[in-house]
């Protein structure tokens, strides 16, 4: 048989990544991007989508009927069946109907799953899970995600959310937390949380080379000039990523506790840019968790990047 290809879509809170992938290797043929901009909730969303797709196809140069389908991993919970983004709080959407719109436009199946669920779908694959039966993979980004591979197959639990590490409570009395709960660990140990983080020390007038390259209302900073500060000694980033990366262990600590899964996989964009994050994070984790697991469980970084999210989402096709 023949390679088949299909469109991954992986929405998040900052940008919508778009590739046609070969569904036999992995491999992506062409990519597209644009930012995430929601005003109008599901219009927005649905056209910025679509245009994203079309990029991808067009760069593709291939026939879109020849294509398998269009998946898509969207930040936040879905009801899978209908293709329906339910609720993201990250994107400030709800409800927003995402399978329909664009089964019509481009005439081919869509499938919808969660961002996280899709990009642990690519790295069971074809990336950092392969030859791995039982592994958590967690993604920090703009908020903390992660999916749960039991017996080789996606645990997704009784209400389809299973795999919100980001929302293990870690502060009792903590922030609050974009879910509208308090003290979750995406709140502490996010890149949104490490922003904040630098924001607050530099409203106290604590010096650093941040303080030119991050918005102070919106908290906008990126992980590049975050990877930039901590590798020349700034303070102010370095105290954010340590407390950061002690949440994260925390976090890491109660997965490896409840799961005892044989491996856990760390990705997103701060981990790769700056590997002191993972290294503290595992640290405080084997430190904090139970004296067996702690030998045992491998904690080791995603390998598919930011197109782990891509990939999986085409692999709904599949």
């Amino acid at each position: 048989m023949g390679d088949k290809f299909a469109v991954g879509v992986d929405l998040g809170g900052t940008k919508i990544l778009g590739s046609v992938v070969n569904l036999n290797t992995g491999r992506m043929v062409s990519t597209s991007k644009k930012k995430t901009r929601v005003v109008n909730e599901g219009l927005d969303l649905v056209k910025r989508i679509s245009l994203v797709v079309a990029d991808a196809i067009d760069e593709s140069g291939m026939d879109p009927s020849k294509l398998a389908g269009i998946g898509i991993g969207a930040a936040g919970m879905v009801d899978r069946e209908k293709g329906i983004l339910l609720a993201a709080a990250n994107l400030g959407a709800n409800d927003v109907v995402l399978a329909e719109p664009l089964k019509a436009q481009f005439g081919l199946p869509v499938k919808v799953g969660n961002d996280v669920e899709v990009a642990t779908l690519g790295e069971l694959n074809f990336g950092a899970g392969r030859e791995c039966n039982n592994f958590v993979c967690i993604f920090v980004g703009t908020g903390i995600g992660s999916g749960i591979v039991h017996e080789g197959r996606i645990l997704r639990g009784g209400s389809g959310t299973a795999g919100e590490v980001g929302h293990i409570i870690v502060d009792n009395d903590g922030l609050v937390c974009g879910c509208g709960g308090y003290g979750c660990l995406e709140t502490y140990a996010s890149r949104t949380a490490v922003a904040k983080s630098i924001v607050y020390d530099l409203g106290r007038g604590m010096d650093s080379v941040l303080r030119d390259k991050i918005d102070p209302q919106k908290g906008i900073l990126r992980s590049k000039a975050i990877s930039q500060a901590v590798e020349c000694g700034d303070r102010v980033a370095l105290r954010a990523i340590h407390k950061a990366a002690r949440y994260m262990g925390l976090g890491l600590a109660t997965v490896i506790n409840f799961y005892n899964p044989k491996r856990i996989i760390i990705g997103g964009g701060l981990v790769e840019a700056v590997p002191l994050f993972l290294e503290l994070a595992e640290e405080e984790a084997r430190r904090r968790c139970l004296r067996i697991p702690a030998k045992k469980t491998e904690i080791v970084q995603a390998e598919l990047g930011d197109f782990a999210g891509t990939i999986g989402a085409a692999l709904l096709v599949r």
